[in-house]
């Protein structure tokens, strides 16, 4: 009968320390309720200012605008310049109003806000960009710019494989296989014998080095050159109506650990002859 002294019992410690890495990996994909967080973020106070300087202008009412507006842009070209806003604006009431992002900025003397306000109407969806100023308690408004849109940000950014390109199925499958890859090592990682700094080891081959960023609706790829990730890839939004965002790494701690397993191994087998040898045990009386 063979017994492996202590040997279960590190096994149960590598078995515990991968089912905490598991645990934070799937906390952090399934977040939580991102339309009630993003509510909460938003300045409410502001938002309805932002969107009552928009129906403003929708009504003509250019001299309310002009009063509301930061005094270094107030001049003699602003009145034609609201009219040839307005003029964007679809006509008759939206049937819906809804803040799809916000941004506040805080300096010593000036808190900026930046509101994106998504209006629906019949027939056409119109995107509008309002800025606000406060400065010593008083808000200004900074600027407006309308955008009309096809469609909703929610339709236009939602998840699909409807004209994508062969890097939408690159970035797509990555986010599959280099989790899987990983997985697989730290299988193994545990599972194989180490002379030293095994949770070293496990640790490296749990995570992926360097980030690749993609935009699914823009097809847009950045790289982050210094970066690590638990399991090597995850998705997100950042807002309700965002854009899907995927992110990759490089498993390079689970290619190396593949790369030198067996001579870990062999390192291993070597060193455990050289233990017995030097703890030969109770001599007899």
């Amino acid at each position: 009968m063979t017994h492996r002294i202590g040997e279960p019992r590190g096994h149960r410690a590598m078995l515990r320390l991968f089912a905490l890495l598991l645990v934070f990996a799937t906390a952090a994909l399934s977040g939580c309720d991102q339309a009630a967080l993003f509510d909460s973020l938003i300045p409410k106070e502001e938002a309805q200012q932002a969107q009552g300087f928009v129906a403003k202008l929708a009504a003509h009412d250019f001299a309310a605008i002009e009063a509301a507006m930061v005094p270094e842009f107030q001049s003699a070209e602003l009145p034609a310049q609201l009219e040839a806003m307005a003029r964007i604006m679809p006509a008759g009431a939206p049937k819906a109003v809804r803040t799809v992002g916000s941004n506040t900025v805080k300096t010593p003397d000036v808190t900026t806000y930046n509101f994106l306000l998504e209006y629906e109407y019949p027939d056409a969806w119109l995107m509008a960009t309002v800025v606000l100023e406060r400065r010593e308690d008083k808000l200004f408004l900074k600027g407006i710019h309308f955008a009309p849109r096809g469609q909703s940000l929610e339709a236009e950014n939602h998840f699909s494989l409807d004209g994508k390109g062969w890097l939408h199925y690159v970035v797509l499958a990555c986010a599959v296989a280099v989790p899987l890859f990983i997985v697989y090592a730290l299988v193994l990682c545990v599972r194989t014998k180490f002379p030293r700094r095994k949770w070293l080891w496990v640790l490296f081959v749990a995570v992926g080095l360097v980030q690749f960023h993609f935009n699914w609706s823009s097809g847009d790829l950045q790289v982050q050159p210094v970066a690590f990730q638990l399991l090597g890839a995850g998705f997100f939004k950042s807002g309700p109506v965002a854009p899907w965002m995927f992110t990759v790494s490089i498993p390079v701690g689970a290619i190396v650990f593949l790369l030198r397993r067996r001579q870990l191994r062999l390192e291993a087998a070597g060193a455990a002859p050289a233990a017995v040898a030097a703890d030969p045990g109770p001599r007899p009386n």
